[in-house]
């Protein structure tokens, strides 16, 4: 039987050698059907990674924004004097929520920055050591500032990457002093670059241009007051973020004296719905390039069985001369259905190769790289082999079932 296999290989190779416009013209559906396949599910892939990582790059996985607001409720607005508005209390009060795992604030203020010669206009942040771990925010020098650095108010502060260029060059300038409106401050790290898609935020190209300290030091020595603009806080219960909000809710609004003076802005919660609706949108593209692999594929399948039927008329003779000197049904029958599956195979094999070539050439085009699917081509070369069977079954059985001569 394994001879029997081999010799219809070396039959099917010697035909398509011999016809070798007629096998090309073949084989160009097939290439095209495997090519569709291996690249479809590749390109997918490469595009989800990339969404999802622009999504989760954000440094917003998990994170609510708490900003005052004017309340909404006419009642709750004759009350507004007994509530002190967002402050630096409220960060202790959420903290105590159990599904929270850091709570941060931070005030703003726009002012002159001076280092040596140089003079920049630039957004000031105070923020709490917490708003590191809430938004995920790297240092490429130096360090960030903690809790001794809060607690004893000390004139320290972070430069954002990019003014540390503009005003420092090529410079270290850790250990530097600058001057941030009228008060001197050392500096002790320089924030990391953020990603591509992070510093395309107003928000994060504005801190990539500021300069970060103590939200206890902000208030000490630029602008005191408890009030803060803004309060960020990150849970990793990603399953229940309506629940999480609501308790939030409940103990600032406690807090508050039951005045609703500010707004929780679940940016998790978007997150999520914005991945579903994009998963939908890949999906949808999943099947249409699935469509037109598929027709691709099928087109193929029509070419093989257009040449076998040619073969087989081509090959009468020979099929009856065989089938009188004892050449089995069986035997006959593997021969065709060794030729379609091998010149499927070969249309196979060269579509991944150009699957692979392809993805190669376009991968630096990809910021998260474009890596091979090893799916897309177990799918593509499977559906080219069982396109070559169907297209050549029916042929084989016709010459199986020939009378000998």
């Amino acid at each position: 039987m394994r001879t029997a296999f081999w010799e219809a290989v070396r039959t099917t190779m010697a035909e398509i050698w011999a016809h070798k416009f007629r096998s090309s013209l073949t084989l160009t559906g097939v290439v095209l059907g495997t090519f569709g396949v291996v690249f479809m599910i590749t390109l997918i892939d490469g595009l989800k990674a990339m969404v999802w990582d622009g999504i989760h790059s954000l440094g917003f996985d998990g994170v609510m924004f708490i900003a005052a607001d004017n309340p909404q409720d006419p009642t709750e607005r004759k009350k507004l004097g007994l509530s002190r508005g967002l402050s630096v209390r409220d960060v202790a009060i959420v903290g105590a929520s159990g599904s929270l795992d850091a709570v941060a604030a931070l005030r703003i203020k726009d002012l002159i920055v001076r280092a040596g010669a140089e003079e920049r206009r630039a957004r000031v942040y105070g923020i709490t050591p917490s708003y590191v771990t809430v938004h995920d925010r790297p240092i490429a020098a130096g360090r960030w500032f903690d809790q001794g650095d809060e607690i004893e108010r000390r004139r320290v502060a972070v430069l954002g990457f990019e003014l540390a260029e503009k005003m420092f060059g090529t410079d270290d300038p850790l250990g530097k002093q600058i001057r941030v409106g009228d008060t001197s401050f050392r500096i002790v790290g320089v924030e990391g670059r953020l990603g591509n898609r992070q510093a395309n935020s107003g928000w994060t190209r504005r801190e990539m241009n500021g300069v970060l300290i103590p939200l206890a030091t902000f208030r000490a020595y630029l602008q005191g007051g408890e009030r803060v603009n803004l309060m960020t806080v990150k849970t990793s219960a990603l399953d229940r973020l309506e629940d999480v909000k609501g308790e939030v809710d409940r103990a600032v609004r406690r807090a508050h004296h039951g005045v609703g003076d500010f707004e929780i802005e679940n940016v998790a919660d978007e997150m999520l719905k914005a991945e579903k609706e994009i998963r939908t949108i890949v999906r949808n593209w999943t099947i249409v390039l699935a469509a037109i692999s598929s027709i691709a594929l099928l087109i193929g399948g029509v070419g093989i069985y257009s040449v076998l039927k040619i073969s087989l008329v081509e090959r009468l003779y020979e099929i009856g001369l065989r089938k009188s000197i004892g050449a089995s049904d069986t035997a006959i029958l593997t021969q065709f259905l060794v030729e379609s599956t091998t010149l499927s195979a070969l249309g196979g094999l060269l579509g991944c190769g150009l699957g692979i070539v392809v993805t190669r050439l376009l991968s630096p085009a990809f910021e998260t790289g474009l890596p091979l699917s090893s799916l897309g081509l177990g799918l593509g070369l499977g559906f080219a082999v069982a396109t070559g069977v169907f297209a050549g079954l029916f042929p084989a059985l016709t010459a199986a079932r020939m009378t000998p001569i």
